[in-house]
């Protein structure tokens, strides 16, 4: 029997219309626009693609957006700065997003700690992080974790008290999403792994949720998932992104095999990528109420 599809698409479609209406009310009763600006280092094809997407929907829901970019060569962490500050000082700008992967030369923590909190779309600040650890939740909860319990809420993913084994340490997925399952909001039992992991198959068949956030896989396989390491009837979570030599994009997780084995699973792509351009439309509109000092937008989901 083959899994549950947890189609990031169907969610997106699902709250549209939640997030068209709160758009509606900003413009039409508040007449207020957000304004979404994205700092883009390179020509990495899979963050070439997340930015085409993000600023796509922000325009559909009738947001504006700007796209700063910089070769790698002009990209260093004081450029950066002080781009990022006059971002901070532009009241049109209502969100800051900087998309990665960043050049190793340059220091991405301190490039996040530099977004003034209130435009921190993506919740990467030390301001966001700090109230994450300390509560579970924030101004913002980050974009692809938001995305992640969005589908799981919309396919009745049991979180209560469930296993949870995420792969992947990274400040905008693994770190903020073991988190959150783990804070008293959602009761789950979690595991953080990553490539120091020792018998990570033997860690992931415990899981009842299987999350893999590493976006690469080892030397010589074409997956990090497989079949063998999958509990069957578990939900599996596949928030990597990558593209092959031949142009695909992939992500962690088998899924051809896998689904056969799981309870649930996303595709990829189509799973947690079209969710976490909502969540980030979510945080968008929670910026600009905030802003009017109105409280945060709730959702069916």
């Amino acid at each position: 029997m083959s899994a549950i599809i947890m189609d990031g698409r169907k969610l997106s479609d699902h709250l549209r219309p939640e997030l068209r209406r709160y758009a509606d009310e900003l413009r039409e009763k508040y007449h207020y626009q957000p304004t979404l600006a994205a700092v883009q280092v390179g020509d990495d094809p899979a963050s070439r693609q997340y930015v085409r997407n993000k600023r796509r929907f922000a325009q559909e829901l009738g947001f504006h957006t700007t796209l700063l970019t910089l070769t790698p060569q002009e990209a260093t962490t004081e450029r950066l700065v002080e781009e990022i500050r006059q971002l901070n000082a532009d009241p049109r700008v209502t969100g800051i997003l900087i998309q990665l992967p960043l050049p190793q030369n340059v220091d991405a923590l301190e490039l996040f700690d530099v977004i003034a909190p209130e435009k921190d779309v993506d919740a990467v600040g030390a301001a966001n992080i700090a109230d994450i650890y300390r509560r579970g939740t924030a101004r913002f909860i980050p974009c692809t974790p938001r995305g992640v319990l969005a589908l799981l809420d919309h396919y009745r993913v049991p979180v209560d008290g469930s296993e949870v084994v995420v792969i992947g340490r990274s400040d905008i997925a693994g770190k903020p999403l073991s988190l959150i399952l783990n804070s008293q909001l959602r009761n789950a039992t979690v595991t953080c792994c990553h490539r120091h992991t020792r018998e990570l198959p033997k860690v992931c068949r415990r899981a009842d949720i299987l999350i893999s956030c590493a976006g690469s896989v080892p030397a010589g396989h074409e997956y990090l998932i497989t079949t063998a390491m999958v509990k069957p009837g578990a939900c599996v979570v596949d928030v990597g992104f990558r593209r092959l030599a031949d142009g695909r994009f992939v992500g962690d997780v088998d899924f051809a095999a896998v689904q056969h084995v799981a309870g649930w699973i996303t595709p990829n792509p189509g799973g947690t990528g079209p969710a976490t351009v909502v969540a980030l439309m979510q945080n968008l509109i929670d910026a600009a109420r905030y802003r009017l000092g109105l409280e945060r937008a709730t959702y069916s989901l």
